[in-house]
């Protein structure tokens, strides 16, 4: 069900001490990388990221096209070079539905799969997750700010897509939105029947993702992606 579209644009990167997922996309034939703004907090323009890549980090330096405002979680980079192949994507946010099944892929924990090297360029495989919409936040202009999604988001998954299928349509897949963090609650912890001072972090199965059409507005107002 994962297409190589999705799969061979997804990278696992560092940047300081903080590990999360980014993808790659392609407006106007340029490249360009998108992951949640938090993993990358902090970066400007004379900053280099890693890349995971032939079981080891990998410095590239790169172009802070653009980073979200406010509660915004995504930033837009642009590399030097390009990492994946240009597959066809859709970013339209009018060909998925509430209720529709969703993935998100990422690198949670750290954990990863392999294959033989030549089928996706010696990167590591994310894993894949699945979720259904929940519901749909709008901003300014009637332009899809956020979508919460019913799923079991893990750390490492942040910057990840969160990619579709578009109904009737043979082999289209869309990007609807970036993964940013899941909705928690605290709990207290009871020991034989009674509360305790403790309490533990509840997962809570609701999923906070940012609309693509974020990053797009990022990337048309500073179009310095990578020149295919």
């Amino acid at each position: 069900m994962v297409p190589s579209n999705i799969l061979q644009r997804t990278h696992r990167i560092l940047f300081g001490n903080s590990t999360g997922t980014a993808f790659t996309i392609d407006i106007d034939s340029r490249q360009y990388l998108i992951t949640a703004k938090h993993v990358v907090e902090g970066i400007n323009q004379s900053d280099v990221i890693f890349i995971q890549h032939e079981n080891q980090w990998k410095e590239s330096p790169c172009q802070v096209v653009g980073l979200g405002e406010s509660d915004f979680d995504v930033a837009v980079l642009s590399l030097p070079l390009q990492i994946s192949p240009n597959h066809p994507l859709s970013f339209s946010n009018t060909d998925f539905f509430l209720g529709q099944d969703i993935y998100f892929l990422g690198y949670p924990y750290g954990l990863y799969g392999e294959i033989e090297p030549d089928l996706n360029s010696n990167f590591p495989l994310p894993l894949v997750k699945k979720g259904i919409i929940s519901s749909f936040i709008h901003g300014k202009n009637n332009r899809l700010d956020n979508l919460l999604l019913d799923g079991h988001n893990n750390p490492g998954f942040s910057g990840g897509p969160v990619f579709y299928k578009v109904v009737g349509k043979q082999d289209v897949f869309g990007v609807a939105g970036i993964i940013s963090s899941y909705k928690y609650e605290w709990y207290p912890v009871f020991q034989n029947g009674k509360q305790t001072d403790l309490v533990y972090q509840y997962n809570t199965g609701i999923i906070h993702s940012v609309g693509i059409q974020v990053a797009l507005d990022l990337i048309r107002a500073n179009p310095v992606g990578f020149l295919l």
